[in-house]
Formats: C-alpha cells, sequence, structure tokens
C-alpha cells in the first residue's frame, strides 16, 4: 500500500490512501472518566494500529481507516 493509490473502503466505494496513519483501539466505558481527565496523556500509552488516512472519492469525506477495511480495487 502506497500514498496515491485507490482502494475500496468496504461498502462506500472508491478511496484514495493520503498518508499512513495510526488508530487508536476503541477505549471502554469503564476507562471514559481517566481518559476525560488527560485525553492525550491517557492516549500516548494506549494500543494502537496501523492505518490509512483515505479520502472519498464520492463524497470527498477524509476518515482515518483500519488497513484491513480496504481492498485493491
Amino acid at each position: 500500500m502506497r500514498a496515491g493509490e485507490v482502494y475500496e473502503w468496504l461498502d462506500q466505494g472508491p478511496a484514495v490512501l493520503l498518508a499512513p496513519c495510526m488508530i487508536a483501539d476503541p477505549i471502554p466505558m469503564e476507562k471514559a472518566t481517566e481518559f476525560s481527565k488527560d485525553p492525550e496523556g491517557f492516549l500516548q500509552n494506549w494500543p494502537r494500529e496501523e492505518g490509512w488516512t483515505i479520502k472519498l472519492l464520492v463524497s470527498g469525506d477524509i476518515l482515518d481507516v483500519h488497513a484491513d477495511t480496504l481492498t485493491y480495487s
């Protein structure tokens, strides 16, 4: 995968890969209070996965998505 390539994102149609990114794992409700006190500090040590910042060609939306949700078109 390289920036500039076109992939399909789920059922949303074609998307241009803009740049790699890191996506934080979901924060469970029991950690919400801890997160709200210091979001940046909390996320520094929170697990993350590699993903991509994409631009959907149909709507123009720019999103960060997990790499495994992209398929080569």
